[in-house]
């Protein structure tokens, strides 16, 4: 009994040995703000200076030594998710990271402290006008970029997004290039898509909106879709659903997005006929049923009318007939 004890008590504090060390080696940071400058309030003339600040956080059990970076970055086919280049691909256009000097660049936190960042924004001379895009990020030098977390989404590590606008003549152009719809449905609801593409100069945020007429014009629904920034160059999708179950007729649907400096709207149209099928044709073939039932009925009703009525005539008829023969 005592050797069992012993090895469960051994076991007990092993675990929580254990349990403490994979707690303390597990990496916890956190950035803020995860976006900057993503409501177009950077916006600088060529040549202009401006400094920002972010926030680090050790959210970890250890003290960790962070050092901070920026990088250019392309976003993934997926429209949202940033994926970091190397200098050597970096497009000019959209560059930013060249731009910036981070102070200070390390820093050694303990559990639960927060770093400030300090960005210093350099815009050059002869900067291209339009949206102008970075990641600063963080990692861990004592760890393992694993253990840091998904963060931002590039390479494991935790980061801010930074937008910066150089004025100029910027182009804002944004069209629907989908607008998925169904055409015929019996019943709802009804799930919709659509993606916009972006060939601004310029992030967009934009937020679509569906709006569904009837066959006599009457607007019979406002569905608003989820708000997204689009990048430059790049398309987003957006997804929705019309809660109408029950519908007889034609559908038209509208999708409406406001976006640019000036608010232009983009539009497209797509069209649904919502005919409850099956349900018709329950309905007609019980109707039938029924139509059939009754016309049988006042059928057999009619035949028992007419045999009651001669039955009736052959019993008048026999007195007389007995009469004739006396």
């Amino acid at each position: 009994m005592k050797i069992f004890t012993s090895l469960f008590f051994i076991l007990f504090f092993t675990s929580v040995s254990l349990s403490q060390i994979a707690a303390a080696s597990t990496m916890s940071l956190t950035a803020t703000p995860v976006r900057l400058g993503d409501d177009f309030s950077i916006a600088l003339n060529p040549g202009e200076k401006k400094q920002v600040q972010l926030k680090v956080r050790n959210g970890s059990l250890e003290t960790v030594v962070l050092e901070s970076a920026a990088t250019d970055f392309i976003v993934a086919s997926d429209g949202s998710t940033p994926v970091a280049v190397d200098s050597n691909q970096v497009d000019n256009r959209w560059s930013l990271a060249s731009w910036l000097t981070l102070a200070p660049a390390q820093h050694k936190l303990a559990s639960e402290e927060v770093a400030t960042v300090n960005v210093l924004i350099e815009v050059p001379e002869d900067a291209l006008p339009g949206g102008h895009y970075a990641m600063i990020h963080h990692r861990p030098l004592n760890a393992s970029e694993a253990e840091a977390g998904s963060g931002s989404g590039i390479s494991q590590r935790v980061g801010t997004l930074l937008y910066v606008i150089v004025n100029g003549p910027i182009s804002e152009e944004a069209y629907i290039s989908r607008f998925d719809w169904p055409k015929f449905l019996e019943n709802g609801p009804v799930d919709f898509s659509l993606n916009i593409d972006n060939q601004s100069d310029i992030h967009i945020n934009t937020q679509p909106v569906v709006k569904v007429y009837n066959m006599f014009g009457k607007q019979v629904a406002n569905i608003e879709t989820e708000s997204k920034n689009i990048f430059p160059k790049s398309e987003r999708s957006f997804a929705g659903v019309w809660n109408r179950v029950w519908g007889l007729g034609y559908y038209k649907a509208v999708a409406e997005a406001s976006y640019g400096s000036q608010g232009q709207i983009m539009t497209a149209t797509a069209g649904l006929f919502l005919i409850p099928v099956k349900l018709i044709l329950a309905t007609l073939i019980t109707l039938l049923i029924v139509t059939i039932i009754i016309l049988s009925l006042k059928k057999r009703r009619n035949s028992d009318s007419s045999n009651s009525s001669s039955a009736e005539e052959k019993v008048d008829e026999e007195p007389n007939d007995t009469s004739k023969e006396l």
